[in-house]
This record gives structure tokens, C-alpha cells and sequence, in this order.
């Protein structure tokens, strides 16, 4: 800009200067480390500027009949990499597929991975204010912690702050399992939560997505003993609590249930007798 009427510089003959440490940056007009242009009719001057190396340089711009007349900044060229994405989502014990989990617990926690571009990864989330949270780890993916029950789609995002890429991941809960991990009685279970109690179905699920809950803290102290489940129970052997069977009789009985082993995903069947304590899951509609 002319300092006397405050018009564009125009036609003003200007030297941009590239510094490097190995002298490999350059102008991709002339190939060379200093380009000499002209401001255009608005008073503008630009260049292109490259490197063959990743490195942080400084560019110098003067007019060219005045060398004091100059400004400079510092760029940095990152290493070329691969697109930008999210590879995968994982606990502790096995990789989700595609939109998993679709079921979990307050406190269950995983991890989603990225690949590629520069490595400096923003993380957000739709508006999904307490119920699930995201804590940024150190090889560009992000922890996962589900505190309560979102009631609906989570999409994350992730973005590279330098490419400007993104990729998004998301899942929906279609149960959040809750348990007090206390013994009881199958008949105290039903008056409790009885048409809430899961059935083996969905505890198949459970183990099909995050698979032995003993490695989960929450769930370590509660598996020393099956779940119970909703579903009636088959028994292959002479009796049941003292009441003689048909040898080899496997009709499904009122009087037993299915258990379920929440480490190895082992299903058995259990007299629902009042002598018979074990662990119960259940999910609020």
C-alpha cells in the first residue's frame, strides 16, 4: 500500500526469500530459494513455495529497493501420509464391527483408532453432553467412556487439525445393562426387575462384543458365579430338587432357568429353588 495516499502498491517490484536449514526449500516458479515478482493491479505479490524435506522454514518478503522494508513467517512442511480415517474401534477384549457397541453398562470404556494424516486429531461429539465422554490419547485415537444411557445415536468426529480431513464413528445403544453384582434369589430377581431381566439372547450379545467381563474392573468382583436370565431352563439329568424325570427328558421347565457365564459365554441350566443365589442383568425401556 503506497504510505502517502494509502492506495494499493502497484507494479511494486518485491523479493521473496526462502530460508531452510538444508537449503531445500524452494519457489515452484523459478525452482530456486528467491523469487523476484511484482505487486498486481490490488497490490498483492504471491508465490509458491515448496520443500523436498518435512521442516520448519522462515519466508522473507522485501521490496526490492528497500531491504529494510521486510516481513517474514514461519512455515512448517509435514511429511506426506496416507488419508486421514478411523480404522477401528476395540476394548480391551476384541474390535466392534461396524456400529457397535449396541450394548454396555455406565463405565465401559473403548477405544477408537485413526490412521494417517499429520497426527494432530480433534475429537467432538453430537450433542451428547454428559452421558458419554471422550479423553484424547497419545497415538491420535481417543477413549470412549459411556457414562449413562444416551437414548440415541452417538456420532463422533474426528478431525485433523492441519488437514482439515475428517471421519466419523457411530453407534447406538439399543441396551444399557445395569446390576447391583449382588446374589439373589431368582424369585427375589422377577419381583425386582422381572420383566426387565435379560434374556440369553442379548447376554450373547453382550459376550459377542465385549467378551470375558472379568477383565472389565466393574465386573471383577461378580463372576464368581452364572446370571441368571429370563429364558426357561432344560435339565438332562433324574431330578429336580428331589421331583424324579425321564431320563434324558430335556423339556424346558418352569422350575429352572438358563444361566449365563459372563466370562466364557457358557449357557447351563439352574433350578430356580430359594437355595440357588446367583447374579441377574437387566435394562430399563
Amino acid at each position: 500500500m503506497d504510505s502517502i495516499d494509502l492506495r494499493p502498491a502497484v507494479g511494486l517490484e518485491v523479493v521473496f526469500t526462502a530460508i531452510s536449514v538444508r537449503g531445500t526449500a524452494f519457489f515452484r516458479e523459478n525452482n530456486a530459494a528467491v523469487y523476484p515478482s511484482v505487486t498486481d493491479g490490488i497490490g498483492v505479490a504471491s508465490a509458491n513455495i515448496g520443500d523436498t524435506i518435512a521442516e520448519d522454514i522462515v519466508l522473507k518478503c522485501h521490496v526490492k529497493s528497500d531491504n529494510t522494508s521486510q516481513s517474514s513467517v514461519s512455515l512448517t512442511f509435514r511429511a506426506a501420509t496416507g488419508k486421514f480415517e478411523i480404522t477401528n474401534a476395540s476394548n480391551i477384549n476384541a474390535t466392534f464391527s461396524p456400529g457397535e457397541p449396541t450394548i454396555a453398562w455406565g463405565g465401559a470404556e473403548f477405544v477408537i483408532d485413526t490412521q494417517g494424516g499429520s497426527g494432530d486429531v480433534e475429537w467432538s461429539i453430537n450433542n451428547i453432553v454428559s452421558e458419554i465422554t471422550i479423553r484424547e490419547g497419545a497415538q491420535q485415537n481417543a477413549y470412549v467412556i459411556i457414562g449413562e444411557d444416551p437414548r440415541k445415536e452417538v456420532r463422533i468426529t474426528a478431525r485433523d487439525r492441519v488437514t482439515g480431513e475428517s471421519d466419523m464413528y457411530t453407534f447406538y445403544l439399543r441396551y444399557f445393562i445395569r446390576s447391583d453384582r449382588q446374589k439373589h434369589k431368582y424369585s427375589d430377581a422377577v419381583a425386582s426387575f422381572g420383566s426387565y431381566m435379560l434374556p440369553v439372547a442379548v447376554y450373547d450379545q453382550l459376550y459377542s462384543q465385549w467378551r470375558n467381563l472379568a477383565m472389565y474392573f466393574i465386573w471383577s468382583t461378580a463372576i464368581d458365579e452364572t446370571y441368571w436370565t429370563k429364558d426357561l431352563g432344560v435339565f438332562n439329568f433324574n431330578s429336580i430338587d428331589g421331583v424324579p424325570l425321564i431320563e434324558g427328558d430335556k423339556t424346558p421347565r418352569a422350575s429352572s432357568r438358563i444361566v449365563f457365564d459372563v466370562r466364557t459365554g457358557t449357557k447351563s441350566s439352574s433350578s430356580t429353588s430359594s437355595k440357588y443365589k446367583k447374579y441377574f442383568m437387566y435394562s430399563l425401556p
